[in-house]
């Protein structure tokens, strides 16, 4: 149990159900004193309390021993609001604290590649087997490092291709491992060094092979590589391990996760490709995921007898006072208010409504947490604000918002936010958190 992830999640629900920690102590029979130790990180509940925590807060043991809710309580707290629709997409709480690095585009580009890495390996398997062989992508996904090693078999076969200095790793479930090395799992459960070894060999150097050709590939037709950046993209293997806890990775750093659906006669399981962020940022900057189309530019057209009815609304971390600040890339701007703060939700210079960032599919979203419209103005003609992102919705529609409405942004789950000054926006840049307090990176200027 990490005490500041579940001190985080205490605070969070009881604020949201107006509980003081005299209040919340009460209830659960205990001092408020444990519960602001808990609150602060400095401890955990007892086992035997969590039940009745989780009770008093309404959510399940699973999300209080983990610090996070779970899936399953996330939709129950979400829902499905009838004003805005959000039928066949995935919503989920968005973790500031935890953003999404890579875009919808780079996930594509990098699940595009992969066809052809499982195509060429269902046929190199089969070669290699005496049953057919089919490999296809299962998922793309990004996580932290202590997320994937929960996701997958506590023992199973680990090639790790230098993950720690920036690399790789790949996992084979144990038994589609056992039946590639044509054994039979339940008469040899335990995943033997030699296993490995030959794992290695046959396998999962065969695994990094093809990835390395389709990278190769992609390049080509993007600039010609220095012998200097060849080397830092094909990294080589430097262990293997049944137990991914042995690596020591750094539990909260960012990864992607390529996981190929596997058969190979009647066994079935899963290949689990980690990419370390760090490797992601190499192809990143050697300009792996440029498209080779120019950035479109749009503009939106208006009929003059027909006027566009929609209005904007825009979801902004708040409005501060302009006071010559200096806008500059690289410098970090803080903010008056916590990570765990709701955000507003503007229209018309008013705050209507305030929420939880949440993730809609790929975009960012705002669900509305109050249960009445807020009567915020803003007169300010001087001002800074960061926005989240915006939207336009018909008059109607912006009267029928109300608790649990979920609102779609335009803008990816991700992506900069705007700086604006005085109503033009003048910066980009990537939201922090600073100890508890939400800030901005300023990565780009306006033009």
């Amino acid at each position: 149990m990490n005490a500041i992830q579940t001190g985080k999640l205490i605070y969070q629900l009881r604020t949201d159900k107006n509980l003081t920690q005299k209040q919340l102590a009460d209830l659960i029979n205990v001092s408020d004193k444990a519960v602001s130790k808990w609150e602060r990180g400095d401890g955990c509940p007892d086992v035997s309390i969590i039940p009745i925590l989780a009770n008093t807060l309404e959510v399940d043991v699973e999300s209080i021993m983990n610090g996070v809710l779970s899936e399953e309580m996330m939709n129950k707290i979400i829902g499905n609001p009838p004003e805005v629709s959000v039928t066949g997409k995935r919503v989920k709480i968005y973790d500031f604290c935890r953003p999404d690095k890579w875009s919808k585009n780079q996930m594509r580009i990098m699940c595009n590649l992969f066809e052809k890495v499982c195509t060429k390996l269902s046929s190199d398997f089969a070669t290699m087997s005496t049953f057919s062989c089919n490999i296809k992508i299962a998922c793309v996904d990004q996580l932290t490092n202590i997320e994937f090693q929960r996701s997958i078999p506590n023992s199973c076969f680990i090639s790790d291709y230098s993950y720690n200095q920036g690399g790789f790793v790949i996992e084979i479930d144990p038994e589609f491992g056992k039946a590639l090395l044509k054994q039979n799992p339940q008469t040899f459960p335990d995943i033997q060094i030699f296993d490995l070894d030959v794992m290695k060999h046959y396998f999962t150097d065969k695994i990094t092979e093809e990835i390395f050709n389709s990278i190769f590939e992609r390049f080509s037709t993007i600039k010609e590589l220095t012998p200097q950046e060849r080397t830092a993209i094909q990294l080589p293997f430097s262990s293997y391990t049944t137990y991914l806890g042995s690596l020591l990775q750094a539990p909260n750093q960012m990864c992607m996760l390529i996981s190929l659906e596997c058969a190979a006669g009647n066994a079935r399981g899963y290949i689990n490709l980690q990419f370390s962020d760090v490797y992601l940022s190499t192809l990143y900057n050697l300009n792996f995921f440029d498209d080779g189309y120019p950035e479109v530019k749009v503009e939106q057209l208006h009929d003059i007898k027909t006027p566009a009815r929609d209005e904007q609304l825009t979801v902004e971390f708040g409005r501060f006072n302009d006071v010559n600040v200096d806008l500059e890339v690289g410098k970090i701007l803080i903010f008056d208010n916590k990570f765990y703060s709701p955000l507003n939700l503007v229209y018309k210079n008013k705050v209507i409504h305030t929420g939880q960032a949440v993730v809609i599919d790929e975009n960012m979203g705002l669900r509305i947490t109050d249960e009445n419209l807020q009567n915020l103005t803003y007169t300010e003609e001087k001002y800074l604000s960061v926005q989240l992102g915006n939207t336009f919705l018909l008059p109607e529609e912006i009267e029928a918002l109300k608790k649990d409405s979920i609102i779609e942004l335009n803008k990816m789950a991700g992506e900069f936010s705007a700086v604006i000054k005085n109503g033009q926006i003048v910066a980009y840049g990537e939201i922090i958190v600073a100890d508890e307090n939400f800030g901005i990176r300023i990565c780009k200027l306006a033009n």
